[in-house]
């Protein structure tokens, strides 16, 4: 029998559980075993037997090549079952490593009195139960035994650690009854009562805990009293919290009743803090207990025996796993965003990557999101090579959205890749020190994974990737980057390229290299790019201390804090209200993710209102109404018939309601609440959308992407959000800012409180309140306009120049501006679509944008149209008149903002300006200056 491998360590058995004498068994969760005490190869068990905390007792054998094993359990109660088991998946260790069943020590054996250290023991076995390992027993293949008992880090040894809490807070309490918080420690004293629906909890310990369970107890009376959703949070220094658990309605059945919880990532922290945000309908709030319990693996006692050798005892203390805190609090956001930096090694549900990356925690491998390919890949900072590609195409946004679901967008809206996650519980997308690429649930399991890369063997050590929003000296960036701490703005590298870019606005900084190359903040402070061999590429700035992205550059600092440089024309720094809200890219993704491809959608705020009056306002009756996540409600809609979805969820006073209905007219149906929307009829990224704000029922504002229109840009609300915001076209940006509100994907992604509307409109064309629903009157069209043959325009590629022929005076003309379309453009032959159709012969660019706008769904208008015009054929230079797809073709009204509609161009360049436009890297007016705009690149 040939022996079995040490490589996948990680042993994941199906198991089938059958009662003595039966012929049937029934499935049972998997079981996960890995032992390593640090031997050459993990050693590799024939026998394994443990106890968990509820003792249960389990003993299995294994078949001599692991493939199945036999065994016994006896549960709490008694009763016996038979575990069969059959091997289903190998894994290495640090995918299962963060299961808090798995333990890592320090050991040391002792000899003739003597005790000395015995190196690292690894122990992880998973049944599937809720109740931990308390003590394990095993021997290997070669005849060596273990046998270990987990104990906690209390000082008696025991799993309740409460006795260390040395001094507990409340925010209120009863104190002329003695129902204080002290009586939260035991149990003797009473309970603790406070007179209001919500309160907060403090509790201090002697010494730093990693609590992984805690246990709350129902007080003697009055069940609506009882907490109903609460927030644990841990500390180290009373000044940065993270959230370790979120409770939302829970109960309690009886009185004097123990409910314990578990802490999917505890951490080490010597400050807990309860907050207690509602209850079960009573304006009082009780508790008989709080209990904290330390996971058994504090350390352990037991014996060790090697094979043909004496038997000695053995102990160990379990290694900490290393705790990273925030050197400040973070804004209030959802509970998964807490802990989070841009360019850490993890990504909450609702964030999102464009040109930005994730390294590992050992540095060791970076996934980078970008413009050039690959898009999406992970690289081993070690070796420089990619070790993953993913094959999604070019993409303007990486987004891992409410429902759980990573999805690429394009710069137009458009999925392009997609894990297929959604609604399966992800909470996080993690860049491993494995190599791996996962999304994890709440738990911590896998729900997807890039899969772990067969990673080459490497001398060496990667350089210090620099993260979050500084380079320091020796550290550097090498496909990798560095975001504001706003998040507005990054620092680009992907091995070869280098821009600083502003979010929504085109790279103020470039440098472009054919080889590739390094960023690095020397120890001597110079700020320089290198090659591969080491030699200088350019030497950019210095001496400084440290590089920081700040909102709109990149700065080089000295020890002062002093600015030796400074990318050049970054964009105007300006305040933010609410750096916790999200950009405007992710928070369209979210709301396309939620409604579905393709469909159009509405989302609103409502100022000062119930989710339950605005859904009942639109049309939603109150015993229609039914609470459930977007998902649930699109099946409750199926179920019920056709008809769109409204669903709404409370944000503080405000509500915030979204519908599949682009229509919804929100604003008629609350007349006296200021009510801002965002309309995206294609249901695309942010593409197509249209801003509205109703203040009394009066529409003071409106933005529109296509056409381009702008009302009410200094209704001060208004101008206050365009100032805060990095592009004018980023109307759900405007929206939260407008309005004041930050929304989250947890939120959005959780229960709502929503309904199904029958056009959204009653039968006789009024909402409830009798609130008329007018029809917009369609606009009479020029009698010249109709005779004008509509335009044919098939399969154009966005890229390419799209030119209308407007004079037909020269045809040797024509052809040069042909030739001149057609001159190479770096590695780019470009081909433009022409349109020659004698019946535009001096047709103005007002008539001819209208008629391409026509002919041209929104989602494949290129940026630009190019009108070779009268002018054009008598030009030295055969300028083109470039038209901006963004303008309609009508005149501004008095309370409309202008912006520039058209330029001149030289035929040679015209692909340069599709071409940037359409991938989104350069606007119009970037383009668009006084005298004719030629080639910025050959």
């Amino acid at each position: 029998m040939p022996a079995v491998s040490s490589e996948g360590s990680v042993f994941v058995y199906r198991l089938r559980l059958r009662a003595p004498g039966s012929a049937e068994s029934s499935p049972a969760p998997p079981l996960l075993v890995h032992v390593d005490d640090g031997m050459k190869s993990a050693p590799v068990p024939v026998q394994l037997s443990w106890t968990t905390q509820d003792g249960s007792q389990s003993t299995v054998g294994f078949s001599p090549d692991m493939e199945s094993l036999y065994g016994q359990r006896r549960a709490p109660g008694g009763d016996v079952v038979e575990v069969l088991g059959a091997l289903d998946d190998r894994r290495e260790y640090a995918l299962s490593a963060g299961r808090t069943s798995g333990y890592e020590f320090s050991t040391e054996v002792e000899d003739a009195g003597r005790w000395s250290g015995a190196g690292r023991l690894r122990v992880l076995v998973d049944d599937g139960g809720r109740s931990p390992v308390r003590w394990v027993s095993w021997c290997d293949q070669a005849g060596n035994t273990w046998s270990v008992a987990l104990h906690a880090v209390s000082p008696t040894g025991n799993e309740d650690v409460t006795g260390l809490v040395s001094d507990v807070w409340a925010s209120a309490e009863h104190r002329g009854a003695g129902e204080v918080a002290a009586n939260l420690l035991d149990a003797r004293d009473g309970k603790w009562f406070a007179p209001e629906r919500t309160a907060v909890l403090d509790f201090r310990l002697s010494q730093p805990i990693e609590v992984d369970q805690y246990a709350l107890t129902s007080a003697n009376d009055a069940p609506d009293r009882d907490p109903a959703a609460w927030t644990l949070s841990g500390s180290t220094d009373g000044k940065v919290w993270r959230t370790v658990d979120v409770r939302d309605g829970e109960s309690f059945t009886t009185r004097h009743q123990r409910k314990l919880y578990r802490i999917a990532e505890p951490g080490v922290y010597d400050r807990y803090r309860l907050e207690i945000t509602g209850n079960n309908g009573s304006p009082h709030l009780q508790l008989e207990t709080v209990r904290f319990l330390a996971d058994g693996g504090g350390g352990f006692t037991g014996y060790r025996r090697r094979a043909g050798y004496a038997l000695h005892p053995y102990r160990g203390t379990r290694v900490a796993r290393p705790q990273v805190l925030l050197p400040r609090p973070l804004p209030e956001r959802a509970a998964e965003w807490e802990g989070w930096r841009p360019g850490g090694s993890w990504l909450p549900l609702g964030g999102s990557l464009s040109m930005e990356s994730l390294t590992s925690t050992s540095g060791r491998f970076t996934v980078l999101h970008g413009v050039y390919d690959p898009p999406l890949a992970i690289r081993d900072n070690l070796t420089g090579e990619h070790v993953w590609v993913s094959d999604a195409g070019s993409s303007s946004l990486l987004s891992l959205g409410p429902d759980g679901d990573l999805v690429a967008w394009d710069h137009h809206g458009q999925r392009v890749w997609s894990t297929g996650t959604a609604w399966r519980g992800v909470r996080r997308l993690e860049m491993r020190d494995t190599g791996e690429l996962a999304l994890t649930d709440a738990d911590g399991g896998v729900v997807w994974s890039s899969g772990i890369p067969e990673i080459s063997v490497s001398s060496g050590e990667p350089r210090t990737v620099a993260r979050g929003a500084r380079m320091r000296r020796g550290e550097s960036l090498y496909g990798q980057t560095l975001t504001s701490d706003d998040g507005s703005t990054v620092l680009f590298h992907d091995g070869r390229v280098l821009r600083c870019v502003v979010k929504g606005h085109t790279s103020h900084w470039d440098r472009y290299e054919d080889q590739q190359n390094v960023l690095v903040l020397d120890a001597e402070g110079f700020l320089r790019r290198l090659a591969p061999d080491g030699s200088e590429v350019e030497r950019i700035a210095g001496p400084g201390a440290e590089l920081v992205v700040v909102r709109g550059a990149a700065v080089l600092r000295d020890d002062t804090g002093v600015i030796v440089w400074s990318s050049e024309g970054g964009a105007r720094p300006a305040p933010v209200r609410e750096p916790a809200l999200p950009h405007n890219d992710t928070l369209a993704a979210w709301f396309g993710a939620l409604v579905g491809q393709g469909h159009g959608y509405c989302v609103a705020v409502v100022k000062q209102s119930t989710p339950a009056e605005v859904l009942a306002r639109i049309g939603v009756a109150s015993g229609a109404a039914v609470r459930g996540t977007w998902r649930q409600l699109q099946r409750h809609r199926d179920a019920v018939g056709e008809g769109s979805i409204a669903a709404a969820v409370a944000v503080g006073p405000d509500v915030i309601l979204l519908s599949d209905d682009a229509a919804l007219p929100v604003a008629r149906a609350v007349p006296s609440a200021p009510v801002a929307a965002v309309r995206a009829p294609s249901g695309g990224n942010g593409y197509g959308t249209r801003f509205s704000l109703h203040q009394r029922g009066k529409l003071v504002s409106e933005f529109t992407d296509q056409p381009r229109r702008t009302k009410g840009a200094k209704v001060p609300e208004v101008a206050a959000a365009l100032n805060e915001s990095t592009h004018h076209l980023h109307r759900f940006d405007l929206l939260f800012r407008v309005c004041g509100v930050v929304p989250n994907a947890a939120g959005l992604g959780g229960v709502l409180l929503g309904g199904v509307l029958s056009g959204g409109v009653l039968s006789d064309g009024v909402l409830p309140g009798g609130v008329p629903v007018p029809h917009p009157t369609p606009e009479a069209t020029p009698e010249a306009e109709v005779h004008l043959p509509a335009l044919v325009i098939a399969e154009h590629d966005q890229l390419s120049p799209l030119v209308i022929r407007a004079d037909f005076t020269d045809d040797d003309a024509w052809n040069r501006v042909v030739e001149g379309l057609r001159e190479p453009w770096m590695d780019v032959e470009p081909d433009p679509y022409l349109v020659s159709d004698p019946a535009y012969d001096g047709m103005p660019a007002e008539r001819i944008i209208k008629a391409v706008l026509a002919a041209i769904p929104e989602t494949g208008l290129p940026g630009v149209v190019f009108v070779a015009d009268a002018d054009t054929m008598r030009g030295p230079t055969y300028p083109l008149l470039a038209v901006s797809t963004e303008w309609d073709g009508e005149p501004f009204a008095e309370d409309e903002d202008t912006f520039r509609t058209r330029f001149r161009v030289r035929p040679d360049a015209a692909i340069e300006a599709s071409c940037n436009l359409g991938l989104g890297n350069m606007d119009f007016e970037d383009f668009a200056g006084d005298g004719v705009t030629e080639r910025m690149a050959d």
